[in-house]
């Protein structure tokens, strides 16, 4: 019906970046994983509107089931790649 060349799925993967961790939960993490994939998610915490004292961010990160690569990715790998893609 869209004509389109690939499925919506693929241009959710492939346009998207998203910022799971604001609202510090496993589960919005790993579907977020399940949409973009790992060299699509962002850390940010969207302070100050999810702000909690006790170090949430750090416990998602922590407990997050993602190898260390993947850590490193969603910490701050893709936005450095993001940020440093754009043309200046």
């Amino acid at each position: 019906m869209t004509k389109l060349q690939r499925p919506v799925a693929d241009y959710f993967r492939q346009n998207l970046y998203v910022t799971p961790s604001g609202m510090w939960s496993q589960a919005y993490l790993q579907r977020s994983l399940e949409v973009v994939g790992p060299e699509r998610i962002i850390f940010s915490t969207d302070y100050p509107y999810q702000y909690r004292p006790g170090r949430p961010g750090r416990a998602l990160l922590e407990a997050a089931t993602l190898s260390p690569e993947d850590k490193e990715r969603f910490a701050h790998g893709n936005w450095e790649r993001l940020v440093h893609s754009v043309p200046r």
